[in-house]
């Protein structure tokens, strides 16, 4: 195998297994008594999640459970927002990433590129391209029929993505429009 044919790890590919503060929120964890959520599909590698208002129990498995602390911010229009702080340099994040060790930020990882920064010029131009199709719940693919605007979005936001990803199709060579999709690194975009 080459080296360019390597997969290259993004934080795309370890987002697919992230532990989002907002989704756990959303999920019922962080109320003020103990919550368990088991066998979850969203995260292969979770037996159990152990939830209370500030803190967080991750059990992975037959290895030592993770203890993941949790703080809480007011926001300025009403309300409370949760943070996570990484088990490991304490930093306060939003999202903890799969690593070989269990979930750390993206510092600890050792700070993954973006699927755009692994690109040339005109591969960032195809994946951007496929990513609003994306947005747009068409088809990625530049070679297939402008997707029509989803329910329940503005017009003039359809229309400022719709001339974005055409003047991009215009500058794309011709060549490129056939590409294949990087659909790994794109399902973190998909509604």
């Amino acid at each position: 195998m080459t080296r360019s044919a390597l997969p290259v790890t993004t934080v795309e590919r370890l987002s697919s297994n992230c532990i989002d503060v907002l989704e756990l929120k959303r999920l019922g964890l962080l109320r003020d008594h103990r919550t368990v959520l088991r066998g979850w599909i969203r995260w292969p590698k979770l037996t159990r999640i152990i939830g209370s208002r500030y803190s967080l129990e991750l059990d992975l498995g037959n290895r030592s459970n993770q203890h993941v602390r949790v703080s809480w911010t007011w926001c300025h229009f009403g309300g409370w927002r949760p943070w996570m702080y990484c088990p490991y340099c304490e930093k306060r994040v939003a999202k903890l990433l799969a690593g070989m060790g269990g979930y750390c930020c993206r510092a600890c990882i050792g700070n993954p590129l973006y699927a755009s920064q692994t690109k040339s010029t005109h591969g960032r131009r195809h994946f951007e391209i496929c990513k609003i199709r994306l947005q747009l719940n068409g088809n990625a693919s530049p070679s297939e029929p402008f997707p029509s605007r989803p329910r329940r979005m503005h017009r003039t936001t359809y229309e400022q993505l719709k001339a974005r990803a055409l003047n991009l199709e215009m500058e794309l060579p011709p060549k490129l429009r056939g590409k294949t999709i990087d659909y790994q690194s794109l399902a973190y975009y998909a509604p």
